[in-house]
């Protein structure tokens, strides 16, 4: 039987305040979501998220505003995760305001600024994350997702996708990352979830790690830009994750 998983045990509970039950319509923790649709383990829809980080979800600026006038015992976590979230809903303000108190987009082993901004292809702000605040451009979340595992699942079209995939590459973050029990690689997830166009870039941009044995020197060089957009520029979503809503949770 697969094991079970929900957004709650991929986000924790950070905050001291009461959290909210959500349903979410679009998945917060995208690596999990993928392997249940393949088999790997179960996924629930239902999360609990404290005020600020279902403020910072629905960009409520004014909340978070009043809410940081209360010190709570893991605010730094619950800031960190905050972050992810305004990121992720290209909430640039929200973010913005969220740094300003801050926020940690580098947090290791949980969603942080740059996995959301890897998922809304944010560029610049992967940029600044990675060669300002240090990140790992290799950091995982709480499901072992890399930033190219958001940006691959994320809702960008292929050439988008690939653009941020393509600099994460070129700020050394490594391609030869494996997941679920199937040991898939990236290109293999782009090509399971229908987009053909970002894994045939992958695979032109990574050849295998036999072929690469004999160097040590970086294992990939991301093409030129002569990428052709694929017809289908923003690539389905599955259903039963988003139910083709707008907003991606509601409480």
């Amino acid at each position: 039987m697969p094991l079970s998983t929900s957004p709650s045990d991929f986000l924790g509970r950070p905050s001291t305040y009461l959290s909210l039950e959500v349903n979410c319509l679009e998945p917060l923790d995208p690596l999990s979501v993928f392997l249940s649709k393949h088999g790997d383990l179960e996924y629930s829809r239902q999360t609990m998220l404290s005020p600020l980080s279902l403020a910072a979800l629905e960009n409520q600026t004014d909340v978070v505003h009043f809410l940081k006038r209360f010190q709570e015992e893991d605010a730094q976590t619950d800031l960190d995760l905050a972050l992810f979230l305004a990121n992720r809903q290209g909430h640039r303000e929200m973010a913005i305001l969220l740094e300003s108190l801050k926020a940690n987009p580098a947090r290791e082993s949980s969603p942080n600024g740059l996995h959301g901004a890897a998922w809304r292809g944010l560029n610049k702000q992967i940029s600044d994350y990675i060669i300002k605040d240090g990140a790992s451009p290799d950091v995982t979340d709480g499901s072992s997702a890399t930033p190219v595992i958001y940006a691959i699942l994320g809702p960008q079209d292929e050439q988008g996708a690939w653009e941020t995939i393509k600099l994460l590459f070129q700020l050394e973050a490594s391609p030869f990352a494996r997941f679920g029990s199937q040991d898939l690689s990236y290109a293999e997830i782009a090509r399971k979830e229908g987009k053909k166009h970002l894994a045939q870039k992958l695979e032109e941009a990574c050849p295998s790690p036999t072929i690469l044995n004999s160097s040590r020197e970086s294992s990939c060089t991301p093409k030129g830009d002569k990428d052709v957009q694929p017809d289908n520029k923003r690539p389905r979503e599955d259903s039963e994750v988003d139910g083709g809503a707008k907003r991606a949770c509601r409480a």
